[in-house]
């Protein structure tokens, strides 16, 4: 049987690019890194050194059209997702975007009409949750009726660790995460996530959503100790209802000093789902006891960050270059059209009131 090519990928961006995705193509057999990007030229030369990627670029537009390249991750900093990934499906290439997806859902709708116009070219959000396999078994038990009808779901952060492992200390310097015009902030980051995992889990879209994003530690000293006022939410909170006619409430917070990190429940008519930190699962049934029904990652402790995020990237990196491949997934992908409609409820929270949409 023979072998298929390797497939090529670009990054753009050399933050989360270098912490997370790099390091885990050591775990995804078929992929191999051709390129990088970084506005800051030398960040792109620093990563191209550190894992001997061939070619380097200033401009991601310039690497999206480049002849090296299958795949674009694009990892750059949100405000220029749209201009990147469109690029890149334009130069015919397939494409995986960070999350947000966009700085607004017009935006984001641009991308899903960019991605209609090529419908050769795979077009993925990194809602790499989707492959975490106690949220995997959560889908697959709500979707069983094991708890019954489906009422409601609470999921919260506090306090926050970021992708890579690394503390949001109250003393973190000022950049791009705490400005809201190049799409940073907790709702963005982590709260993405945890609204496309009720769309995951329910199987329906967000019909209502009344929320509140706030910005309490309002200045920071960037790297140079010049005082920055800061713009993007670092505290975020809504209640959203789904079209099949179940409730959640997402609570997150960068400010908090504790808390039990990742915090699910799941309630049925007839049960329950708790999902503590990153890899507990307990199931019980109405007047039992909660019982543990944790699915093994059988990643965990062999990644650097060793944490589910990277471990997720990991396995849909792995399902996208099966389906670059003509192979069906083995996975719930999130596409375009999933991150547009994620973007919708970020932009209503965003906005402070109760919203209605269709």
């Amino acid at each position: 049987m023979s072998r298929s090519p390797l497939v090529r990928i670009g990054f753009i961006g050399s933050g989360f690019a270098r912490r997370v995705q790099l390091p885990a193509l050591a775990f995804v057999p078929g992929a191999t890194a051709t390129a990088i990007a970084s506005g800051r030229r030398s960040n792109a030369d620093a990563v191209a050194r550190e894992f001997r990627i061939p070619s380097v670029y200033d401009d991601g537009v310039e690497l999206a059209r480049s002849a090296d390249v299958d795949l674009v991750v694009v990892s750059s900093t949100p405000d220029t997702h749209a201009r990147f990934a469109i690029a890149a499906l334009e130069a015919g290439k397939h494409v995986l975007c960070e999350k947000p997806m966009a700085i607004d859902a017009y935006e984001a709708s641009q991308m899903v009409a960019a991605s209609a116009q090529h419908p050769d070219s795979i077009a993925w959000v990194d809602h790499e949750l989707r492959y975490e396999p106690n949220r995997c078994r959560t889908r697959e038990l709500i979707r069983a009726d094991a708890m019954g009808e489906l009422r409601h779901i609470e999921l919260s952060l506090k306090p926050y660790l970021r992708g890579d492992g690394r503390p949001q200390a109250v003393t973190a310097p000022c950049n791009w995460w705490f400005d809201a015009a190049r799409g940073g902030g907790i709702l963005g980051a982590v709260g993405s996530h945890l609204i496309d995992l009720c769309r995951f889990w329910t199987g329906s879209e967000v019909t209502y959503v009344a929320g509140v994003a706030e910005t309490f530690v309002r200045e920071r000293i960037d790297e140079a100790g010049v005082t920055r006022p800061v713009t993007a939410d670092d505290f975020a909170s809504c209640v959203v209802r789904t079209a099949s006619g179940a409730v959640a409430s997402v609570t997150l917070s960068t400010v908090a000093h504790h808390g039990g990190g990742h915090l699910g429940q799941v309630t049925g008519s007839e049960g329950t789902l708790l999902l503590t930190g990153e890899t507990k699962l307990e199931l019980g049934k109405t007047g039992g006891p909660l019982e543990d029904i944790s699915v093994p990652d059988d990643l965990s402790g062999k990644m650097r960050p060793d944490n589910m995020w990277a471990r997720s990237f990991v396995r849909l990196l792995r399902d996208m270059l099966r389906v670059i491949a003509g192979e069906p997934p083995h996975g719930e992908p999130a596409i375009f059209r999933d991150g547009w409609q994620v973007q919708r409820v970020l932009d209503a929270v965003r906005g402070g009131r109760g919203v209605r949409l269709d």
